[in-house]
C-alpha cells in the first residue's frame, strides 16, 4: 500500500490514540536548539516554539540530546555540552507546570500522573569528553541518562558512520577507550545509542555490551539505502537483545526527499522492522532538524543545507498522528500502534531509569 494521503478515520482513530495513550519521541536535540536561540537573543523557547505542537501530538516524553557541533570542537566542546545543560533548564523554568526534566522512573511516572511532558538528557556524541571517563559521572548527575559513543565522526572512543547526504562506508570499531567508555556508561546505568555508529562500532558493541541497545534515529538499509541507516542483520542482532529502533523523520535518512512521499516511506520502514523482528522493537525518533536550522541562522553544518530547504518530513510535532493514522491504515494492529507511539520506550526506559 503507498500512503500519500491517510483516510481521515484514521486520523480521527489516532487522534484519539495519542489523547489517551503514552506518546513519546525519542530524539530531538532540543537543548542545543535552545542555547543557539538564547544566543540569538531570544527566551522563553519551548513555551513559544514547542509546547502547542507537544501537546497537539499528545507528547508525554520528549528526548532531548546533548548534540556539540564540529563549530566548537576539540576546545570549546565541554563547555557547549554544559551551556546546553545551563540552557534547558532555564528554559524549563518558563514552563515549570507544563514540561520538567526527569532522570529516574519515578519521576517518569510522576511526570505523567500530573499530566507534565517528561524531558529525558542523553548525549549524542562523547567527542567532548575526550578520555576522561569520570566526567560522565559529572554528566550523570546533572541528569544524563543515555549517550552514542560517538556522532557521523570519529573521535577517540569510535567511528561514525557517514553523513546523512552521503552514502560509503567507514572501516573501524571501538578503540579501548571506547570499550571502557561502554563498561562506565553501563556501570551508571545509562542506555547506549548505536544511531550514527558504523557497522564495526556496531559489531563491537553487540559483542561488548550486556544490556538492551537502543538506536534512537534510525530506520532500514534494506527500504533506504544510507548507512546511516540499519541493516536488516543488525536490526536482527540488537532485537534479540531486547532493543528498540526509533523510526526516523528526516527525509534523507527516511528517503522520501525527491517525491516527498513521507508517509509512504516511513510506512515501509516501520513495516518492515516489524515484520523482521516484531513492532515491540519500533518506537518515534523522529530527528526533526528544520526549527534547529533555523536557529543557526546560518547553513546548518550538522546537515549542510540551507535554510529554506525543508528536510524534516512532518512540520512540526503536531504532525505525529499521521504517521500514527498511516500506520494503523497499513493495517498494524491498534494494540501495536499504542506500543510504537509510546509504551515501547517507554518500558525500554525502565531499564535504565534506576
Amino acid at each position: 500500500m503507498k500512503i500519500q494521503t491517510v483516510n481521515p478515520k484514521y486520523i480521527e482513530q489516532a487522534q484519539i490514540l495519542h489523547r489517551d495513550n503514552y506518546v513519546a519521541d525519542a530524539h530531538l536535540d532540543l537543548a542545543g536548539e535552545i542555547l543557539l536561540r538564547h544566543g540569538n537573543g531570544e527566551t522563553d523557547i519551548i513555551r513559544r516554539y514547542y509546547l502547542d505542537n507537544f501537546r497537539a501530538a499528545g507528547l508525554n516524553l520528549v528526548m532531548s540530546t546533548i548534540y556539540v557541533d564540529d563549530a566548537v570542537l576539540p576546545e570549546a566542546g565541554l563547555k557547549n555540552a554544559l551551556l546546553q545543560i545551563s540552557a534547558l533548564l532555564k528554559d524549563l523554568e518558563g514552563v515549570e507546570n507544563d514540561v520538567i526534566l526527569v532522570k529516574t522512573a519515578e519521576e517518569l511516572d510522576i511526570a505523567y500522573k500530573l499530566n507534565k511532558i517528561a524531558i529525558i538528557l542523553y548525549i549524542e556524541g562523547l567527542d567532548f569528553i575526550g578520555l576522561d571517563l569520570s566526567l560522565l559521572d559529572v554528566f550523570y548527575e546533572l541528569g544524563v541518562r543515555g549517550a552514542s559513543l560517538t556522532w557521523s565522526r570519529r573521535n577517540l572512543l569510535a567511528g561514525g558512520c557517514c553523513r546523512a547526504r552521503d552514502n560509503y562506508p567507514i572501516s573501524g570499531g571501538l578503540s579501548e577507550h571506547g570499550f571502557a567508555a561502554l563498561e562506565k556508561l553501563t556501570a551508571l546505568s545509562c542506555f547506549i545509542d548505536v544511531s550514527h555508529l558504523n557497522d564495526d562500532g556496531f559489531t563491537d558493541i553487540m559483542k561488548a555490551a550486556d544490556k538492551p541497545i537502543i538506536a534512537t534515529h534510525s530506520n532500514a538499509r534494506t527500504i533506504h539505502p544510507s548507512y546511516r541507516n540499519l541493516t536488516d542483520e543488525q536490526i536482527r542482532s540488537l532485537c534479540r537483545r531486547g532493543g528498540i529502533i526509533g523510526i526516523n523523520a528526516l527525509s534523507l535518512i527516511a528517503g522520501s526527499y525527491e517525491d516527498e512521499n513521507h508517509l509512504d516511506m516511513l510506512c515501509r520502514h516501520a513495516m518492515h522492522i516489524a515484520n523482521l523482528v516484531g513492532s515491540k522493537h519500533l518506537c518515534y525518533g523522529f530527528d526533526l532538524c528544520d526549527s534547529y536550522a533555523r536557529a543557526e541562522l546560518k547553513e546548518c553544518s550538522a546537515y549542510s543545507y540551507q535554510l529554506n530547504e525543508k528536510l524534516d518530513c512532518f512540520r512540526d510535532h503536531s504532525e505525529m498522528p499521521l504517521l500514527t493514522a498511516a500506520l494503523l491504515e497499513c493495517g498494524l494492529p491498534e494494540n501495536e500502534v499504542i506500543g510504537i507511539i509510546g509504551r515501547n520506550i517507554r518500558e525500554f526506559l525502565r531499564e535504565f531509569l534506576r
